[in-house]
């Protein structure tokens, strides 16, 4: 555990090379002009890495998810909002992606409402990668230590995409993961800083439609979102979500094929 270590990277598109939005006008804003490409680095591993026979195939210009970084971005702001308090040792199996696959009803309680909550706050959501792995984080109480693990489980169903054991978790003190996220905020907010400065005295490209006067109000605003979740209150009824595993607990198990429930 102590030679565990984790960082988040991106590197933006060249700003000659963002392709622009929109069928009919062609536009930019912030969003868009966050598009690169990003991984994790963690205990050695490049999580989010593609394999390279899947570089070959489709003519990568990187092995990473070519996307839009602020997404990545977006997600670990809530996960570090999230971490705001461990979770506690008899609900890790929800947050860890370790709890068995059930078959879902048609009908379910608030409680197990109040568990799915809780699960996808842990989670960094993927869908928009095809056969992206499950990414999971969750801060525990560990030997009287502060941590946070990050789970990757690579999908068992279908070609394998990315690079990884099946199986993988690295664990942090969490203050480290903190300070990860912190820093990704931080480079992402001076990378766009300098794009946003950089349009302002070239102004947009030919035939590109971007409000300049936004795109700086906009960047503004987003320097601030990381401490703005930080200070918003967050309160999680233990006992809720405690009463929707038990609910779940006792549906039928389902064969688990690598595929996610249809909730």
């Amino acid at each position: 555990m102590s030679g565990d270590t984790l960082r988040f990277r991106f590197e933006l598109r060249p700003l000659a090379e963002v392709r622009p939005w929109g069928s009919h006008v062609a536009n930019l804003h912030w969003f868009g002009l966050t598009d690169g490409w990003y991984w994790i680095e963690a205990g050695g591993h490049q999580l989010l890495r593609y394999r390279d026979e899947v570089v070959a195939r489709w003519d990568l210009e990187r092995p990473y998810p070519d996307y839009y970084v602020v997404r990545l971005w977006e997600d670990l702001l809530t996960l570090r909002w999230a971490l705001h308090e461990p979770v506690p040792d008899d609900l890790i199996d929800l947050v860890a992606d370790t709890h068995p696959p059930r078959e879902w009803p048609d009908e379910w309680s608030d409680a197990v409402d109040a568990a799915i909550d809780l699960e996808g706050d842990h989670s960094l959501h993927l869908s928009y990668l095809t056969n992206a792995p499950v990414l999971t984080v969750w801060r525990h109480i560990t030997d009287g230590q502060d941590l946070v693990s990050a789970g990757q489980r690579i999908r068992s169903a279908g070609e394998c995409y990315f690079e990884g054991p099946e199986r993988l978790v690295v664990t942090v003190p969490t203050e480290e993961f903190f300070a990860a996220v912190a820093d990704l905020d931080r480079r992402l907010i001076a990378a766009m800083g300098e794009r946003v400065a950089e349009l302002e005295r070239t102004g947009p490209p030919p035939d590109v439609e971007l409000d300049l006067e936004q795109l700086r109000l906009e960047h503004g605003q987003r320097a601030e979102w990381l401490a703005r979740r930080l200070a918003t209150p967050r309160h999680v009824d233990w006992a809720k979500v405690r009463a929707g595993v038990a609910e779940m607990a006792a549906w039928p198990l389902r064969a688990d094929d690598g595929t996610e429930p249809d909730d």
